[in-house]
């Protein structure tokens, strides 16, 4: 009996931890490596190495569009998170997709997210017309790959994604604009 009121115990202090919600395509779910070196990951372990204990739920899907992301969005909603972050928009101009299309579907999950109070960021300097986006919705922009990009040692051989080591250079550039939203 003392061990099951232990687990409910902990199960409750999990849901009593505040959300960070990682939206995105390959690069949010971790392509190319272990799970727990996708950022997210490497993120949550950072923050409770730092004192926050926030819970970084992972809701990046290979392949992703802005489309399909905002699909599959309600289910990150319903988590309440206390924080975004919304890395999109490769898959997008892979498959073609207008970047007016792109960005309506971003504006979409920034407006269905303002009411809950959380806070947005979006993973910038890739699309100008995201980066237009964010400051039109005053949100927050993430040098996502400052310091990656162009390096072929911080990428898998694809040389597009992240390796583990270049997902620790991107939770710093998230980590240098987020913590001015922790408590």
């Amino acid at each position: 009996m003392t061990l099951l009121l232990t687990l409910l115990a902990l199960l409750a202090a999990q849901g009593e931890r505040p959300v960070i919600l990682a939206v995105g395509d390959s690069m949010t779910a971790g392509y190319g490596v272990a799970a727990e070196e996708s950022y997210p990951a490497q993120l949550e372990r950072e923050l409770i190495r730092r004192g926050f204990n926030y819970r970084v739920v992972n809701q990046g899907v290979t392949g992703s569009t802005t489309a399909q992301a905002l699909s599959n969005f309600t289910r990150g909603l319903a988590l309440s998170p206390a924080i975004v972050i919304i890395q999109l928009g490769g898959n997008d101009a892979g498959a073609g997709i207008r970047p007016e299309v792109s960005r309506e579907n971003i504006r979409t999950m920034i407006k269905r997210l303002k009411p809950g109070h959380a806070r947005v960021f979006l993973a910038g300097g890739r699309f100008p017309y995201l980066d237009e986006l964010a400051k039109s919705e005053g949100v927050t922009l993430i040098p996502f790959l400052d310091g990656v990009a162009g390096h072929p040692d911080l990428l898998i051989s694809d040389g597009r994604h992240p390796n583990g080591e270049g997902y620790t250079v991107v939770v710093r550039n998230i980590l240098k604009v987020l913590e001015t939203a922790l408590h």
